[in-house]
């Protein structure tokens, strides 16, 4: 295992974007966030890549920002600045990410551990995991990107809920609130992530990104085809990927998307 704070473990179609800091529970540093958004490009652009995964070494996904050096904004308030615009770029990097994500989730996944996971597409976690946002705890302010991808996940009263009171909930209540999309057992979830990215890596590609872009279109706002989305659909008709499924489907075979 690499000693870097945060590095990218590549194994066939999918990767995973690992923080290893686990002595401090993966707690975040300014540096991590840099890096992580240089690993989301090199994954991007990497066409070995079909899926991205996001998890934490050792018990813990991610408990927060590292507060060691949260205590540099009392000395130069010029850092909280630099905190907010590196943060900001990463997790957009990660949102953004055009292939599929999910957070593997086990133990604590607070703060910026939360907000990592709100990121991404889907969220798997084990019965460990124990979930919260807590800038109510500190006298800061979630930002309105964060907070965006809060109320899209869990709705408007459920994210107050979850700010106004810093509160965290387990793994029960998280899946019932929508922070968590899938609850698996202990000495499971590594297994079941790696069937379901498996499961996702063997269809079209083409297809998952184009879902992708298409969904975040909606949640940004729109509400109608637009020349770029007509075009995704009509071009998709002349695509590889189609000559393929097609070919398949009426050859009543499993179609083999990675040959494309």
């Amino acid at each position: 295992m690499p000693d870097d704070a945060i590095y990218l473990d590549k194994t066939g179609p999918h990767a995973v974007l690992r923080l290893n800091r686990p002595d401090k529970r993966n707690a975040l540093n300014l540096s991590m966030w840099q890096r992580m958004i240089e690993l989301l490009a090199e994954a991007e652009s990497d066409p070995a890549i079909r899926l991205l995964i996001v998890a934490g070494e050792g018990p813990s996904f991610a408990a927060g920002a590292d507060i060691d050096e949260m205590k540099a904004v009392f000395d130069d308030p010029k850092t909280a600045d630099t905190i907010a615009e590196v943060t900001y770029e990463a997790q957009k990097a990660l949102h953004r990410f055009p292939k599929p994500t999910i957070a593997m989730i086990r133990g604590a996944c607070v703060g910026g551990g939360c907000g990592i996971a709100l990121c991404c597409d889907l969220r798997f976690a084990d019965h460990s995991a124990k979930m919260g946002i807590t800038p109510g705890k500190l006298g800061l302010v979630y930002s309105l990107a964060d907070t965006k991808r809060l109320v899209d996940a869990v709705g408007a009263s459920t994210a107050k809920d979850i700010l106004y009171t810093g509160r965290i909930v387990g793994a029960e209540e998280a899946q019932t609130l929508g922070l968590l999309d899938r609850l698996v057992e202990n000495d499971a979830l590594e297994t079941d992530v790696l069937a379901y990215a498996d499961h996702i890596c063997a269809a079209s590609q083409f297809s998952a990104e184009a879902t992708k872009k298409i969904t975040h279109m909606i949640l940004d706002g729109a509400e109608d085809d637009t020349p770029e989305t007509r075009a995704l659909f009509v071009d998709a008709f002349s695509g590889d990927d189609f000559r393929e499924g097609f070919e398949a489907f009426t050859s009543k075979r499993t179609p083999n998307f990675n040959k494309r």
